[in-house]
């Protein structure tokens, strides 16, 4: 008869899975903002077009295609760098940030809470301008992983504690 999982394994698991939806994104996001540093904007152009075509061709309203069609023709080239340069460093960043929750470094934790408060500051700082949902979404994922990060520290604590 399996264990039923008690709070602190559902706990890790989230923690993990979280992570990992992070460190997705932050991968798309560093590899999007040095597309983006390293192509003409007729470029990235036709790239989200490649992109978008296909989805929209099965579904003409498909706001995330549109969205982005929509920012991609109204982007600037110094836009352009600027949107770049902040997603290779917040992605970056984030890399950096997961890889040492995932190696359970004790003090990248606060750091983690730190960095993702203050995403979560500037994202909602942006939101507050534009309505993105995106953004929205954005908030709430980031929010919910800090929650989690939380979670896992206190837990990560108080075992140290019951061992030592």
């Amino acid at each position: 008869m399996e264990k039923p999982l008690n709070k602190n394994k559902v706990i890790n698991i989230g923690f993990y899975i979280g992570l990992g939806i992070k460190a997705i994104n932050a991968l798309m996001e560093f590899t999007g903002g040095f597309l983006m540093l390293t192509r003409s904007h007729e470029q990235l152009n036709r790239l989200i077009h490649l992109i978008a075509l296909p989805e929209l061709r099965k579904d003409p309203n498909d706001v995330v295609m549109n969205y982005f069609i929509v920012i991609v023709q109204n982007l600037s080239i110094s836009s352009q760098h600027a949107v770049a340069i902040y997603l290779l460093l917040h992605g970056a960043i984030k890399l950096a940030v997961i890889g040492l929750l995932w190696k359970k470094i004790m003090w990248s934790y606060p750091l983690a809470m730190f960095v993702f408060g203050l995403f979560v500051a500037y994202e909602t700082y942006s939101y507050l301008n534009t309505q993105s949902v995106l953004l929205l979404l954005t908030i709430i994922i980031d929010v919910a992983i800090i929650m989690m990060i939380v979670l896992e520290y206190r837990h990560l604590k108080s075992e140290k504690v019951n061992i030592g």
